[in-house]
């Protein structure tokens, strides 16, 4: 069975409303763990072109490729989709750093990212549109 959550900041704002709108306080393991020090911002939304986390915009087609020793506002915006909009703190443990520097740490998680969400067979640690494509939603 292959998990699909890809709800990041989106559900718990949702699950604060609704919360809310109960009249009840929200738990304190609501609150998104991949928001500390380096982390992903948990910013992102989803809109015209799919998820967004306000570092690179550009739709899937016309996003540049990216790989390992890239850098800069693409690689912001992969390292802030990976890490608060899947469930990639949930399997690791640890936020997925957010530094614009395409490393070891994030080659990890790209070929973490297209194995879950994508099969086994579209790994390959590279992000092009493809990945893209299912990286906006």
């Amino acid at each position: 069975m292959q998990l699909r959550l890809r709800t990041g900041a989106a559900a718990l704002a949702a699950t604060a409303a609704l919360v809310g709108a109960a009249g009840a306080t929200a738990p304190a393991a609501v609150a998104a763990p991949a928001t500390a020090g380096k982390a992903a911002a948990s910013s992102c939304t989803y809109g015209s072109i799919g998820w967004y986390c306000g570092h690179y915009y550009a739709t899937p087609q016309r996003s540049v490729t990216l790989s390992y020793g890239s850098s800069g506002a693409a690689v912001r915006e992969l390292q802030d989709l990976i890490g608060s909009t899947t469930a990639y703190y949930a399997y690791h443990n640890q936020p997925l750093t957010v530094d614009g520097q395409f490393g070891p740490q994030t080659r990890s998680a790209v070929r973490w990212f297209q194995g879950h969400y994508m099969g086994k067979g579209a790994v390959d640690g590279i992000v092009g549109p493809k990945t893209w494509r299912e990286l906006r939603g």
